[in-house]
């Protein structure tokens, strides 16, 4: 019995260190997380993956500003600004200078006045986040395929509120108004555009093109200058689906869609079926006002 109980105290002790090595070690990994993120106070280039920058004061620069050089990149702007002093060209906010990088996120700020705020045309998986994109030339925000664009404003662009290039974007719960042709483009097979307003914008409040199979659902989108909402018509697509949206006082219709499509439980202010347009055959309608 002495054998044993010495056996059992010595085990004891093992366990404890053990523990203890557990808890030193997931307290460096906590602090190692903390430390992992990098104030960042001037422009410049993002070269280190995995890393989260966080802006720590607003930004001017005549040449593009952020530039991002590496995978798994978190920017976040924490309420600050980005400003174009005056000399467009092509520069850009933010920008991935059409080099593919994956993962990449931007939240929380400003972009004005350059040829594009966020421009991340090339890069997967972006996700921009609480964004307020205005009077840039060209485009506010700008995503590669499978972006991600949320809970963002864009208004007074030359071209572009959002754009989202390739298959599987989304744009959700955003505001894009006042732009110079488009509020909202989804250009891709498979895309979400949802929850979103999009008013008042020089061409079209919301399109999808190029792709297939798209979702159009929960939006609102008035007083655009010639469509609230069209779906695939002026660059291809079909199969998509365009539900629960409010079109109001748009120029010249207030849906304009590629058949074949699902048109259901839409709204209208002249009613169905004297603003929509279809372009084909074999759309599906059901309760459309």
């Amino acid at each position: 019995m002495p054998w044993k109980g010495t056996s059992m105290h010595k085990w004891s002790i093992r366990i404890s260190l053990i523990v203890v090595a557990l808890a030193t070690a997931l307290a460096g990994a906590d602090q190692a997380r903390a430390a992992g993120a990098v104030p960042i106070s001037a422009c410049q280039t993002l070269s280190t993956a995995n890393t989260t920058y966080e802006l720590t004061t607003d930004l001017t620069s005549c040449g593009s500003c952020l530039i991002v050089a590496a995978n798994s990149i978190t920017i976040d702007l924490q309420g600050h600004s980005i400003t174009n002093t005056g000399c467009l060209g092509s520069n850009a906010a933010i920008t991935d200078q059409l080099v593919p990088f994956d993962v990449i996120t931007v939240k929380n700020g400003t972009v004005s006045n350059w040829f594009a705020g966020v421009y991340l045309f090339a890069s997967t998986r972006v996700s921009v986040l609480g964004v307020t994109a205005h009077d840039n030339a060209n485009f506010g925000i700008v995503t590669g395929a499978q972006g991600l664009v949320k809970a963002s404003t864009t208004y007074n662009n030359g071209a572009m509120g959002i754009w989202v290039v390739g298959d599987r974007g989304q744009v959700q719960q955003c505001n894009s108004h006042d732009n110079g042709v488009w509020g909202i483009f989804g250009q891709g097979a498979n895309c979400l555009i949802t929850m979103n307003t999009a008013n008042s914008n020089h061409n079209t409040g919301i399109e999808t093109g190029g792709g297939n199979k798209c979702t159009v659902s929960l939006n609102t989108t008035s007083n655009n200058a010639f469509y609230g909402i069209v779906a695939g018509t002026s660059n291809g697509g079909s199969g998509h689906l365009v539900t629960q949206n409010v079109a109001l006082g748009n120029g010249s219709l207030d849906y304009l869609i590629n058949c074949p499509s699902t048109v259901t439980y839409n709204d209208s202010t002249n009613g169905f079926p004297a603003s929509y347009g279809f372009s084909g055959a074999g759309c599906h309608t059901v309760n459309n006002n």
